[in-house]
């Protein structure tokens, strides 16, 4: 038996994806895709095959690291990025394997859909973050064996604020028009960001602390369920409120996360190519996700308690805090459901009521803004204007980390 087979037959991490519990989020998936997204036995196996694998290329770049002295291997690394590999005199094998890879620009790449979708992600303002932080991220810590490496590299209630400012710049980065041309911030930021994952991941299977049950830590079946946060689960929180965004918007947002999967190094047989195939893939991750567990509350709790962390000495800053944790708990119940909102640690509120009250409003807004293109083109200017002027005061009060460098030691 490979060592492959091993780590798959000690997997305890893939949940009963024939369970009766899923006849509606079946039959809803249905219609979304058009044909029963059911997994078959067999998919359910090439699955497993990816929830143990990790990222040959970024692994051996990590490797390299600790065969050259201390910071020379990122200096490397930035140099290629910031440069061109050829521009590194006797670049070691690893980085030149990374490169020839994300230097090989993919035939199925189209520049119009990197743009359409960076101009929708403005266009939606801060509404796109809130659908990110409670709705897909929130999401995401439900799958606890998914979300272990966040648990062992941060002191969740100190760091939550500056990791999620920090991915707040990696999405930023990623959608700015041409931002993930070859030498521009979004492509770099993928880059630095994929091999900080391996080398957690390396920590982490170094440590003895990591329960191979749970697969690879930041395998490429995890990756590919964070590109699917990023675009469809993030424009399902969208259309929750009421935004609307043509079929062409919606597999535009797919297309540029297919690109950021490809740079990050997320195996090309599960890149979604399309939104049906997103969806599909979506149903197969919720299908399949493990069981929460105590860390799953951790993770919910210290998400939603971010409000609080941001707010100043004055007594209204703190009040309007509590408020913005409340209707936000109250957004996550509303989309997730109070079942998930339990496992996540989220009091209950009658605040998930305020957002499907809303929809009508702003459906009328959308309505509007879709037949008049001078209303449209208003909407993304807003939205970058938004952009440039909050992110950058997010960054300075956290003291994130945007140069995306590797933690040293876990948490615990």
């Amino acid at each position: 038996m490979s060592q492959a087979d091993s780590e798959i037959a000690g997997l305890k991490r893939v949940g009963d994806y024939r369970r009766s519990s899923l006849r509606f989020q079946r039959a809803l998936f249905r219609v979304l895709v058009g044909s029963d997204p059911q997994p078959t036995d067999a998919q359910v196996e090439e699955l497993k095959r990816f929830l143990v694998m990790g990222d040959p290329l970024a692994d051996a770049v990590v490797e390299m690291y600790g065969a050259l002295p201390a910071g020379r291997g990122r200096a490397l690394l930035d140099q290629a990025l910031e440069h061109g590999v050829d521009t590194v005199d006797d670049p070691p094998p690893a980085l030149t394997a990374l490169f020839a890879q994300l230097d090989q620009e993919p035939i199925w790449l189209d520049r119009d859909k990197l743009a359409l979708a960076c101009q929708v992600s403005r266009r939606v303002g801060h509404w796109g973050e809130l659908s990110l932080r409670n709705l897909s991220l929130m999401g995401g810590y439900l799958g606890a064996a998914a979300a272990k490496p966040l648990v062992f590299t941060a002191q969740l209630e100190q760091m939550t604020p500056r990791r999620l400012v920090e991915t707040g710049k990696f999405w930023m980065d990623v959608t700015t028009v041409g931002g993930l041309e070859r030498f521009a911030e979004g492509f770099k930021s993928s880059v630095r960001v994929r091999v900080m994952h391996a080398h957690v991941r390396a920590m982490l299977l170094k440590s003895g602390k990591w329960d191979p049950a749970w697969g690879r830590p930041l395998n490429q079946a995890d990756s590919m369920a964070t590109l699917l946060e990023f675009s469809t689960i993030y424009m399902v929180g969208l259309r929750a409120l009421g935004f609307l965004f043509t079929r062409r918007e919606r597999e535009a947002i797919v297309h540029l996360w297919r690109y950021v999967g490809y740079v990050m190094g997320v195996d090309e047989r599960i890149l979604p190519t399309c939104e049906d195939d997103a969806n599909r893939a979506m149903y197969l991750m919720s299908a399949t996700i493990p069981p929460s567990d105590d860390d799953t509350r951790a993770l919910g709790t210290a998400l939603a308690n971010v409000p609080l962390h941001f707010a100043g000495d004055h007594w209204l800053s703190q009040r309007w805090a509590r408020l913005e944790r409340t209707l936000r708990i109250g957004y996550t119940r509303y989309l997730l459901g109070d079942r998930a909102g339990d496992a996540l640690g989220l009091p209950r509120t009658a605040a998930k009521y305020l957002w499907p009250a809303q929809v009508p409003v702003r459906l009328g807004l959308e309505l509007v803004r879709a037949s008049l293109p001078p209303v449209n083109r208003l909407y993304v200017k807003l939205g970058e204007r938004l952009a440039a002027t909050q992110f950058p005061q997010q960054v300075k009060r956290t003291r994130a980390d945007t140069s995306f460098t590797p933690v040293k030691q876990l948490a615990r």
